[in-house]
């Protein structure tokens, strides 16, 4: 009699359980606003999509960074949405690991070290004299290295692909962005060309962010636009274009030597040579003709000059020789664990470093290895050593295997080469989104030196004679 009644109720359960919902919903609205249950569902929706498919989430992140300027408060500290999404991604696939009672470790050449890597980390939680912001990289770092974990675990080159078409198209609205902000119009520059104004800045904070993030997308554009699918061309290379404008525009010197870099790699590729062999022949017969194809255009004078200015900081002149001079005396000072993650700035007025004609400090030491071992000392340091030989190797496998993608694994190895040569002049990974990407590229280079392939078990298909 009891089952009886028990089936006749089940039609009414989920009409019931919705009026329930419904009314929750506007006591919410009401007691707060009408934006935030939306915010809720929305937020719930995105938990259940990260265990159900961490990966798809994973390429939306990468997708939202347009929206990094937007920030939630999360107590003192800040998150954007692509940050709060790549962290998201990562520990969704671990409790998805953990349904299955399996481990979210993948054993591979770049596992452990970045594993040490994040783990230098936590000593600085109890140094460092903001704990709340060290608090924010560890576990942002920790869900980037479950996003690696998730990568090289359940990846293949078509997530490869994927994720770089996804960074590209992301890195042009970026670019656009920046395009549209400036109105056409140049940065100004004073003096030899060392200091700009108007520099753009994109969806970031700082204009030589902005140059890491467009740097980091563009031989993944470039490799996608003249090798990847038919339908996928036309729009990588249109990426390409906008991510490249608003590189110059940042105006970032760091930047400009970082994607210097990246096509000097990308040469190594026959259809990019190619390429460049027309393009080249294009400007000579121009240029032959009595036409000039790059114009006489403002924008690309101060472009000239703030490349000339090189040379001037190269002589000494910029004050990042000053913190290059003084951060060893900051690792000596605190020679295994650092001063902690993000607390640079409250340690170097003790050294003097204090900006000219300013109270204020630096952020970093302008360099990616002396910040790393400045903020979580020597064994920081020695993760990021291992992870730059581990790295190469991969790098070098998946380039040489039989059968590889070149232009693909160039394209990967170029965005390493870019922030390889900015991170000698800049640190621009207080942005969570840069380590955030670059801990999912780490990922798809072990998957491009595996040869992964699809899980329907289709094979890769060889390049032809013509695409080497």
């Amino acid at each position: 009699m009891t089952s009886l009644t028990l089936r006749r109720l089940e039609p009414v359960v989920p009409v019931i359980a919705a009026a329930v919902l419904g009314v929750g919903v506007v006591q919410v609205s009401y007691m707060t606003a009408p934006i935030v249950p939306l915010v809720l569902a929305g937020g719930a929706a995105l938990v259940v999509l990260s265990v159900v498919r961490p990966i798809i989430v994973l390429f939306a992140a990468v997708a939202l960074a347009p929206l990094e300027l937007i920030s939630v408060d999360l107590g003192a500290v800040g998150v954007s949405p692509a940050e709060a999404m790549l962290m998201l991604s990562g520990f969704g696939w671990v409790a998805v690991r953990a349904t299955r009672l399996e481990a979210p470790f993948t054993p591979s050449s770049l596992s452990w070290p970045l594993a040490l890597l994040v783990l230098a980390l936590i000593p600085g939680l109890l140094i460092a004299q903001d704990s709340f912001a060290v608090v924010k990289v560890v576990v942002l770092w920790t869900g980037f290295f479950f996003v690696f974990q998730m990568l090289i675990t359940d990846g293949d080159e078509k997530t490869v692909r994927t994720l770089l078409f996804v960074l590209a198209i992301s890195a042009a609205v970026v670019g656009a962005i920046a395009v549209i902000k400036s109105g056409g119009t140049a940065p100004e520059l004073r003096g030899s060309g060392q200091t700009a104004s108007g520099r753009a800045t994109g969806s970031f904070t700082h204009p030589n962010t902005l140059a890491t993030f467009e740097a980091l997308a563009l031989p993944g554009a470039l490799a996608l636009g003249l090798k990847g699918a038919a339908a996928v061309r036309p729009f990588a290379l249109a990426s390409f274009a906008v991510i490249f404008a608003g590189l110059a525009l940042s105006l970032s010197r760091g930047g400009l030597l970082a994607v210097a870099g990246a096509l000097g790699m990308m040469l190594v590729w026959t259809p990019f040579r190619r390429t460049v062999v027309v393009a080249t022949a294009i400007v000579l017969v121009l240029g032959f003709a009595g036409g000039n194809p790059l114009g006489d255009t403002e924008q690309l004078q101060v472009f000239e000059r703030r490349i000339e200015s090189i040379g001037y900081s190269a002589g000494g002149v910029d004050p990042r020789f000053r913190l290059w001079e003084v951060t060893p005396q900051i690792i000596y000072d605190h020679p295994l664990v650092g001063v902690g993650a993000n607390a640079f700035p409250d340690v170097a007025p003790r050294y003097g470093l204090l900006l000219e004609n300013s109270g204020s400090t630096y952020e970093h030491a302008h360099n990616i290895a002396l910040t790393v071992a400045a903020e979580m000392g020597l064994f920081g340091l020695l993760a990021l050593g291992w992870i730059v030989v581990a790295l190469t190797r991969e790098l070098v496998r998946g380039f040489r295997r039989p059968g590889a993608d070149r232009g693909l694994a160039l394209a990967v190895a170029a965005a390493f080469v870019a922030v390889a040569l900015q991170g000698m002049v800049d640190y621009t990974l207080r942005s969570a989104i840069i380590p955030g990407v670059i801990f999912a590229l780490v990922g798809c280079a072990v998957l491009l030196a595996r040869g992964d392939t699809a899980e329907d078990g289709a094979a890769l298909q060889p390049e032809s004679a013509a695409s080497r």
